[in-house]
């Protein structure tokens, strides 16, 4: 019996690596991906702002992540939701609730805790208010080869230097 994986995205980078994942899951156990983004609304003195992307942000990455991941012959759907400010994660919560979603996937915004520690990160709020399994995809590594490839041609550099320098 084929169940749902909800795929929550938002208009940051970190995107790629999350999908690339639920692509995986979904392949291999041929449940539906539901990609959501969830428009956060402020309000204040000039009434109610969104704050979590520009217009038709989050519409185009939900377009392009099911269209991805239909190309793949997934069966994808994507929806738009709203939350108030500081309530993503409990929007997220709800909709996967409505689609009795087996997983939940979203993307790590960072390496570390330091910015998310006065408030929290929605990704470590969904890991403390959910029933079902999260998985947080970090966000890939510098390419391996990416950092001694820069070392060797620092180092050659640096004796070419030197002989232009002695003639």
């Amino acid at each position: 019996m084929n169940k749902t994986i909800l795929l929550a995205v938002d208009a940051a980078r970190h995107v790629q690596a999350a999908a690339d994942m639920t692509r995986e899951l979904s392949q291999d156990s041929g449940d539906q991906v539901v990609v959501l983004h969830v428009h956060e609304f402020a309000v204040g003195r000039f009434g109610r702002i969104r704050v979590d992307c520009g217009d038709g942000e989050g519409e185009q990455l939900v377009t392009g992540v099911v269209n991805d991941l239909r190309s793949a012959g997934i069966s994808a759907e994507g929806i738009i939701r709203e939350a108030d400010f500081g309530h993503i994660s409990r929007r997220i919560l709800d909709i996967a609730d409505d689609y009795d979603a087996r997983i939940i996937v979203l993307g790590a915004r960072g390496r570390h805790d330091l910015p998310h520690l006065p408030l929290g990160s929605v990704s470590h709020r969904l890991l403390h208010g959910a029933h079902r399994p999260v998985l947080i995809v970090p966000r890939p590594a510098a390419r391996a080869g990416a950092e001694p490839a820069r070392q060797a041609q620092a180092a050659s550099a640096a004796p070419a230097a030197g002989a232009a320098a002695a003639e």
